[in-house]
């Protein structure tokens, strides 16, 4: 090989440096040390980059154990680097809690030699957790590296910011949670209480006027409050997730035709028209329970705000990847400015219906709940002078 080819093949060299040293023809010894002080160099600015990174530079075994940390774990966890080498870290330093997942992570990484990561909670020196998010790549069959690569970063400041959130997201739920208990729950009640009380007076006075008026004031307070018990008892199941997620397979149109005929009565009473333009049949693999509550809180909305002599259309489609379902009236509408509130829980959206019947926006929000844990999504549109169409899609499930 010519000189000029060896120069080319020495790496770590570059072009400028190239031409200098091919213009002073240096000896054999002087091209040597020349290559050594680029080297030198070179490993010198790796160095100082490791050390003053942000993150740390970890390396592992196959059995997950530390021969290389960065001296950054001094800065993030208090330790100096020789402390956590060679020892069990995932028994003796991270959370119990987090321990099986780390393994997971590890194992995946080496397993499938591909890029991957976890989070988990690592001692600090002063005897605190610190928040670690890990993300390594496979190197163990590399003869230069014969490690995991991992590149470790402190995220406890944003798990702290995401807890204050939850926190925040948390405390406006329970203050909506008491709302409607105090409240809304309250005053169908109230009702209830207050007619019958009427009705025993008028029947022990032998006086039968108006008894009928009252009976159906306590029957309909009665249904509100019962529909309400129910929305506040499987919302607050769904936000603690103990409510149980049942996938069946089973037919939609049934299924709607079922929930039209429980409120065909609410619809008679107020003169409405339901029509349905359903397919014949439209298999689904869903939590059938679930599917039923979404549909009763649609169609109850829709008959609450179409006026008396209005029409209510259901309607089924089916795509290529989901069912797209929706329930349309010709009632009083929504302001524009209003739709993007209706399924936001900070947000107490709500209003009374044509017959001035009384709603919490709580089926919304269930609504919204149901068909997220499905994966799919609700929407609405709606025209002020027109009316209001609520849509959700369940995708299909093999």
């Amino acid at each position: 090989m010519a000189f000029r080819d060896e120069i080319k093949d020495i790496s770590g060299i570059n072009m400028v440096a190239a031409m200098k040293i091919k213009n002073k023809k240096p000896t054999y010894q002087e091209l040597e040390k020349q290559i050594e002080g680029f080297i030198k160099r070179d490993e010198e600015k790796f160095k100082q980059l490791i050390k003053n990174s942000f993150d740390m530079t970890v390396l592992l075994d196959s059995n997950g154990n530390q021969h290389y940390v960065s001296e950054s774990c001094e800065r993030i966890l208090g330790y100096k680097p020789e402390e956590l080498i060679n020892i069990s870290v995932i028994e003796k330093m991270i959370h119990p809690e987090d321990q099986e997942r780390t393994i997971a992570g590890l194992s995946d990484i080496i397993e499938n030699s591909k890029n991957g990561g976890t989070q988990y909670r690592h001692r600090h020196k002063n005897g605190s957790w610190v928040y670690l998010e890990a993300f390594g790549t496979n190197q163990i069959n590399n003869p230069l590296i014969k490690s995991v690569v991992l590149n470790v970063r402190d995220i406890t400041d944003r798990k702290i910011a995401e807890s204050k959130v939850r926190l925040s997201d948390a405390n406006v739920t329970k203050d909506r949670f008491f709302s409607i208990i105090g409240h809304d729950l309250r005053s169908p009640f109230s009702s209830i209480i207050g007619f019958s009380e009427l009705l025993v007076e008028q029947i022990n006075e032998k006086d039968y006027d108006g008894i009928e008026n009252y009976a159906t004031i306590i029957h309909d307070s009665s249904k509100r409050a019962m529909n309400l018990l129910t929305n506040l008892l499987d919302w607050s199941r769904a936000q603690t997730g103990k409510i149980e997620f049942n996938l069946e397979c089973f037919e939609i149109v049934t299924a709607i035709n079922e929930v039209v005929a429980l409120y065909k009565g609410s619809a008679e009473q107020k003169s409405i028209y339901i029509s349905k333009k359903l397919p014949h049949d439209i298999p689904v693999v869903a939590d059938k329970a679930m599917v039923k509550t979404i549909l009763r809180n649609l169609i109850s909305n829709a008959i609450k705000f179409t006026n008396p002599g209005g029409e209510i259309v259901i309607r089924a489609e089916q795509k290529e990847k989901e069912l797209i379902v929706s329930v349309t009236d010709n009632g009083v509408g929504i302001k524009k400015e209003h739709i993007d509130k209706l399924f936001k829980i900070d947000y107490n959206y709500s209003t009374l219906g044509t017959n001035k019947e009384k709603g919490t926006g709580l089926g919304l929000l269930l609504c919204k709940e149901f068909i997220e844990m499905h994966g799919g999504k609700i929407w609405a549109e709606s025209n002020e002078t027109k009316g209001c169409s609520f849509n959700f899609s369940l995708p299909f499930r093999l």
